[in-house]
């Protein structure tokens, strides 16, 4: 559990509410004014004299304004108190939920699809919601203290506890920049890493299938129509499915030159961040953050892996495609 502290409110936290609640106090009222504008000159025959389409407006605005006056009065509640909550620990984990939402398409209008993304730090396995500038600054491993507003649960500031630099924090630093320099022989290919080749293909089949079918479909369906200047007239449809059968072309020379060439490239890494990816639409992932770049892994390689660790990183000679990670007690878990 983090250690939890109330202390009262610094100058630049009563600043900070103060920004949230007139922001909230006005963003409504012009929400609102907009709206009604726009609905006055949508239905200028007679909107605003309908008694019907009066009350929708009162209760539209009505509905929105009690969710904002729940914030208002959170807010206004955690300055009259004047106190912070303080969580002190170490980030243990992070989370990025990606939210999708999309109005029904209507006859004459298109789906309105849109995308919000929420953040989420782990202190001492407890979750917490953050801004994205605290979120990208607070890596795993590292101890921090997160000032939030009690009531409303505004995130007041996150501190990154500073580390001394002594002789130690120097050698690792020397110890860390000597391995990542390290040259790793290349490696001939084991029949475990084979079989993750051709998985590597059956996937780039599979996704560039799926990326030009729906184009193909159109088309397709026009050819049989008959509708052949439709065709010639929506030709932009076939450059999607070309490019992607380009791409696949390209994949499919890399897998057979991979075969070929018998041999893999180990890539000396070490492990800076990690971080969980939700959804409501898509697959939740897991992604860790190396020196070489960005890696998607599974739930199993994720709990393996701390921030620190060094490990290599076996990529195929063409395509540069990751197949196997080497964990620091020699441990060969394969990607794919």
């Amino acid at each position: 559990m983090p250690k939890l502290e109330i202390l009262p409110l610094e100058h630049r936290d009563k600043t900070k509410l103060r920004r949230q609640l007139y922001g909230m106090l006005l963003f409504p009222v012009v929400v609102i004014g907009i709206f009604w504008l726009f609905l006055s000159f949508m239905f200028n025959s007679g909107f605003a004299d309908d008694s019907v389409g009066v009350y929708m407006m009162i209760a539209f605005s009505v509905l929105f304004f009690s969710v904002i006056a729940y914030i208002i009065t959170s807010t206004a509640i955690d300055l009259k108190l004047g106190l912070k909550s303080r969580v002190s620990g170490k980030i243990t984990d992070k989370r990025m939920h990606w939210a999708t939402t999309g109005d029904r398409p209507a006859y004459g209008h298109k789906t309105r699809i849109r995308n919000r993304r929420s953040y989420y730090v782990y202190i001492d396995d407890e979750e917490f919601s953050v801004d994205y500038s605290y979120y990208s600054k607070a890596r795993v491993g590292t101890e921090v203290q997160l000032d939030r507003a009690p009531k409303s649960g505004l995130t007041l500031d996150l501190q990154v506890l500073g580390q001394v630099e002594d002789a130690r924090v120097t050698q690792k630093l020397d110890e860390e920049e000597k391995f990542l320099e390290k040259h790793i022989p290349h490696t001939r290919y084991t029949p475990k890493d084979y079989e993750a080749l051709h998985r590597v293909w059956k996937m780039e089949i599979k996704k560039r299938l799926v990326r030009s079918s729906p184009f193909i479909t159109i088309g397709v369906l026009l050819i049989i129509s008959g509708f052949w200047s439709f065709v010639v007239l929506l030709f932009p449809i076939w450059a999607v499915p070309l490019f992607q059968f380009y791409r696949l072309y390209v994949a499919y020379q890399n897998y057979n030159r991979n075969k070929e060439r018998y041999h893999k490239r180990g890539v000396p890494s070490i492990v800076e961040d990690k971080f969980a990816l939700t959804s409501n639409r898509y697959t939740n992932s897991n992604r860790i953050q190396l020196t070489s770049g960005p890696l998607l892994v599974s739930s199993t390689l994720y709990d393996k892996l701390f921030i620190g660790d060094k490990v290599f990183v076996y990529k195929t000679q063409y395509g540069n495609q990751p197949l196997s990670v080497v964990l620091p007690n020699g441990e060969e878990v394969h990607l794919v």
